[in-house]
């Protein structure tokens, strides 16, 4: 596996959510609705013989809403968070057939202020593991 691809991959996909706009590294600024791929706590080798099988644990990816306090970022963050339906982060990416891996799962949200150039945003938080191929 690349992580590079599998970064980029994460970004393209949820790119198709409605009105969000998503970069595959942390960018140094943004304008929320976006977000981003972050990088993994670790990359795991050799999980099956022969180098067949790799995994990468815990890839963040965040995603920035509006002001923190507001009922329409809570709207907004609760269809990023749900478990099912067009805006849905684990329903879109775990739908989605992937070519950078062989497969992701998207294992939690969690939610907190982010500040981005001084201004506070409500990030939910999401977390993947994917699974592929040792070799490429």
């Amino acid at each position: 596996m690349n992580l590079s691809a599998i970064m980029d991959e994460v970004a393209s996909v949820l790119g198709e959510i409605t009105g969000l706009n998503v970069f595959a590294y942390p960018p140094a600024t943004l304008s929320p609705p976006a977000g981003y791929v972050s990088y993994p706590a670790s990359v795991d080798f050799d999980a099956a013989y022969g180098r067949g099988v790799d995994r990468i644990t815990g890839l963040p990816i965040a995603l920035l809403a509006g002001e923190p306090t507001e009922p329409s970022t809570r709207d907004q963050v609760a269809t990023w968070a749900a478990g099912a339906g067009g805006q849905s982060v684990k329903a879109r990416m775990e739908a989605h057939t992937w070519t950078s891996c062989d497969d992701l799962t998207v294992t939690s949200c969690s939610f907190d202020v982010e500040t981005v150039a001084g201004v506070d945003y409500l990030a939910a938080a999401f977390t993947a593991d994917i699974i592929g191929s040792g070799r490429e």
